[in-house]
């Protein structure tokens, strides 16, 4: 009987959340559509792209979504091998890719239908080529990467800075086949330099992230290191991962070990100093990059007695990531959709209630239009998704022919004021593993 359940409820099938459904919505557009669009958002395309290709063949729903992630999981898996195997040997490519597949945060993004995995990816194979000097492949990693994500651009800065150290005190050859190949990548990236400036501009214009602090710095290392997911384990994952670092052979440091050091910590540091004197853009997901290179120290220069606590940071790893994956916490859009399909009748309206945050994009995906109700003249921040909204996503005034109303949100039912109608049916939709994962539909009956 669990395991049925864990078969129809996992991390592969549940239902999609906002920002998922944003994607999926925006790559059932065509292609020119697409590139328009998200110019206007605040990303690159290339997820979208992907995306657009795969629902032209195998549909939309949450398996393909979660399965395109997972496709692109797998690759960064395979370059982590490549890099350790390149560096150390095979032994260590093996470890180092199973502690990549297993941390915690990074096996969230094996299920989510962004563009998380696919950054990763970019980054992972871009490091991968530069390290080997496979400058064609560094050129195409590495625009896979800035078409992927802006924060890609933190790891091409770390690569400068290694750029410049070669230059300076080492291979002058090898120096000029990277300045040329950071050239050939600035050539590729041209065409997206003007969405990048305005999108730039509207984030700059205000965004939703607070500026860091201190403990917000060591706070996503402890998040890449162990404590991604929510578990009573996870002290335990931070503390064998702390160990694994301190027992390792720091005393024959050479430069690839350097060089992975400034890959985990690097794009953060660089993300927090910004996030100090300009618009704040410090936050983990977008980070996510950094834990092969953390993974490859850990499973590399290993001590005798370092097999130990790497062997009890997997069994670790694997028991949160199991725990994780059979108890998804979204909230149970599709529970809700099935739900109103039933109920509904003729005449009916609904409408997304404007609480904390719309579920315009759930509600769309599952294919229960319902434009965001907002009474005021409210104007909607640009990163909820107002580069995808139509004229009509979202309404001041309620249709004066509709005999009743059903109102979605996230929000108490009790915040809800519909002039005119009275509450006559009020459902709750509570994931059994996550009681704040809850979402509520009520229906009005005009008085």
């Amino acid at each position: 009987m669990r395991v049925l359940e864990v078969l129809s409820n996992n991390q592969f099938n549940t239902s999609i959340w906002g920002d998922e459904g944003f994607s999926a919505i925006l790559s059932m557009k065509s292609l020119p559509e697409i590139i328009k669009i998200i110019a206007n958002d605040t990303s690159p395309p290339l997820w979208n792209i992907f995306e657009w290709l795969v629902f032209q063949v195998f549909g939309t729903d949450e398996l393909v979504i979660r399965g395109l992630a997972l496709i692109f999981f797998a690759g960064t898996i395979f370059f982590t091998y490549k890099i350790g195997g390149y560096l150390w040997g095979k032994r260590v490519g093996v470890l180092a890719s199973i502690l990549t597949a297993l941390n915690p945060f990074f096996f969230i993004y094996a299920f989510e239908g962004r563009m998380y995995s696919i950054l990763a990816l970019g980054v992972t194979a871009s490091m991968y080529f530069f390290l080997t000097r496979k400058w064609t492949g560094y050129v195409v990693a590495t625009l896979w990467a800035m078409y992927s994500h802006h924060f890609a651009i933190f790891a091409v800065i770390l690569q400068g800075l290694w750029f410049i150290y070669e230059f300076l005190k080492g291979d002058k050859k090898v120096a000029s086949s990277m300045f040329k190949s950071f050239i050939a990548v600035c050539i590729g990236y041209l065409p997206w330099l003007i969405p990048l400036y305005n999108q730039t501009r509207k984030v700059g214009s205000g965004f939703w992230l607070g500026t860091p602090t201190l403990a917000d710095f060591i706070g996503i290392l402890g998040k890449y290191l162990g404590a991604g997911i929510p578990h009573p384990w996870w002290q335990v994952a931070v503390l064998l991962s702390v160990f694994v670092f301190i027992v390792r052979r720091w005393s024959k440091i050479e430069k690839s070990d350097f060089f992975l050091l400034s890959w985990f910590l690097a794009p953060i540091a660089f993300t927090w100093i910004v996030s100090q004197f300009f618009q704040s853009i410090f936050f983990d997901r977008y980070l996510l990059y950094a834990i092969p290179g953390a993974m490859l120290l850990a499973a590399s220069r290993g001590r005798r007695r370092s097999a130990i606590f790497i062997g009890a940071l997997i069994l670790v790893f694997l028991n949160i990531d199991i725990h994780y994956f059979a108890h998804p916490t979204k909230k149970p859009f599709r529970e809700l959709s099935n739900y109103v399909k039933e109920t509904r009748q003729e005449g009916d309206y609904l409408i997304n209630w404007n609480a904390a945050a719309h579920h315009l994009w759930e509600t769309k995906y599952y294919e229960i239009p319902a434009p965001i109700y907002i009474p005021e003249d409210v104007e909607l921040p640009f990163f909820v998704g107002t580069a995808l909204m139509e004229e009509e996503d979202v309404i001041s005034e309620l249709p004066e022919d509709a005999s009743r109303i059903g109102v979605v949100t996230s929000g108490s039912v009790d915040e809800i004021a519909l002039p005119g109608y009275t509450e006559v049916e009020a459902k709750n939709f509570r994931n059994p593993w996550e009681y704040a994962s809850q979402i509520n539909f009520a229906w009005y009956q005009r008085d």
